[in-house]
């Protein structure tokens, strides 16, 4: 849930589903979730809100292997996970994002 939400501010429905939607591409691609709750007092949260994704992402490098989280994916999901939600991409942004871009499974690796 965006941090918004969570405090109980005024929102932009659309906003609040393309951070929802950066929870579920983070959770999908790692395993586990980024943080406990969007809030700024949660921990790991609370590094994306105060600018601090470098230890965010440090924290999360853990028990995974070397080159695993990539710079693009770190830049699409620090953007897309923004405390402030005017700072967030668009879809059109996230789509034409680097990462968006790379190279897709094909259908018998995946299978």
């Amino acid at each position: 849930m965006a941090p918004e939400l969570i405090m109980k501010q005024a929102y932009q429905g659309h906003v609040v589903d393309l951070f929802a939607l950066g929870i579920i591409l983070f959770i999908l691609y790692t395993g586990h979730p980024p943080f406990n709750s969007a809030h700024p007092t949660d921990p790991h949260y609370k590094l994306l809100a105060t600018n601090r994704a470098d230890l965010f992402w440090k924290q999360h490098q853990n028990n995974k292997p070397k080159g695993f989280l990539t710079e693009e994916f770190m830049d699409l999901i620090t953007n897309m996970l923004q405390f402030n939600p005017a700072a967030r991409p668009s879809l059109a942004d996230i789509v034409g994002h680097p990462w968006m871009q790379g190279t897709i499974a094909e259908r018998q690796t995946v299978v």
